[in-house]
């Protein structure tokens, strides 16, 4: 197993378990900012399924606090992950 899910890094993968050249330290910074990126469509996507699970769901959950908790980490992400990329919410270019 390349990563040890039992700990407070589970994303940092022991690269000696596979054949091949080991990953140069700037790779796994590029890969690391990479994957981060991504978290951005997550919090995109689980924030449009608790606006859906409103009007769709009968559980007893506050989906719209929800959705607006994931919606306020993609404002608050995006400018470190992705720069001036876009703007935010209520800004003027």
């Amino acid at each position: 197993m390349a990563a040890d899910y039992h700990t407070e890094t589970p994303h940092i993968l022991d690269f000696s378990k596979y054949p091949g050249d080991e990953p140069s330290d700037v790779e796994v910074e590029q890969l690391l900012q990479d994957v981060e990126k991504c978290t951005l469509a997550s919090h995109l996507f689980w924030g449009l399924w608790g606006i859906i699970s409103e009007h769709v769901n009968e559980i007893d959950f506050d989906y719209m606090e929800y959705a607006r908790q994931r919606f306020q980490q993609y404002w608050l992400r995006k400018p470190a992950l992705l720069g001036s990329v876009g703007a935010s919410p209520g800004s003027i270019d």
